[in-house]
């Protein structure tokens, strides 16, 4: 039987949801450790505990083996193991390179981008206490991927995407709460629609590295 077009609407939706709530469970049992560090995920046994089957099992690992959280050998994938010191170099280096990246994008953001960006924020930020919470840290990526995209250095983006610091920088959001974050957006947003850049790099530099003293605080049991 062929599906008019509301229900294959319908089914394509609650597909994207599946995936999603796979994809958000296994990003969880990493951060938490129960996908224990350098041991191979057994795809049979972790279908049955989420309850799904393998195919959306598959879609997710794949996923978060290109954000730098699972690595794949010929045994198939396991965690990532994260280290405290390596944490903080990465949170470093990005410092650093996103900075850089806020201060070559600010005369190329148009007002469009920038519209967008504080419209995003303030609609994910409304909806961090609903069952939207990962809005936020959507909105969190999309923006650092859209000032890095406007800088327009294709070395610079390279670098800053490579999975190290891919890897580690998709975490940032489980230690820092938008309710911090928050104001911090924002003010970056207004440096860059005033086009200055120099204020738009140190406000970035500053967002980055707070993250690093909530990883020296010990607060944060993620890493070894």
């Amino acid at each position: 039987m062929l599906l008019g077009g509301n229900e294959s609407v319908m089914l394509q939706k609650s597909y994207e949801t599946l995936d999603n709530t796979v994809y958000n469970r296994l990003k969880e049992m990493i951060i938490n450790k129960e996908l224990k560090p350098l041991e191979p995920i057994v795809q049979n046994q972790l279908s049955m505990e989420l309850g799904v089957s393998r195919t959306p099992l598959r879609k997710a690992l794949g996923e978060l083996e290109k954000e730098g959280l699972l690595l794949r050998s010929s045994k198939g994938w396991y965690a990532k193991e994260f280290k405290l010191q390596d944490m903080i170099s990465i949170f470093e280096i990005r410092a650093v390179l996103e900075g850089l990246s806020c201060r070559m994008a600010a005369p190329n953001l148009t007002h469009a981008d920038l519209v967008y960006m504080e419209t995003l924020f303030r609609e994910a930020y409304q909806q961090r206490d609903s069952q939207q919470a990962d809005a936020y840290y959507k909105a969190d990526i999309k923006f650092h991927n859209m000032i890095m995209e406007a800088a327009g250095d294709e070395i610079l983006q390279r670098t800053a995407l490579s999975n190290d610091i891919l890897g580690y920088s998709f975490i940032q959001g489980l230690y820092r709460e938008p309710k911090e974050t928050f104001t911090e957006h924002l003010e970056i947003i207004n440096a860059l629609r005033n086009r200055d850049g120099l204020a738009a790099e140190q406000l970035m530099r500053s967002h980055i590295q707070k993250a690093i003293l909530n990883l020296k605080s010990g607060k944060i049991d993620i890493y070894k």
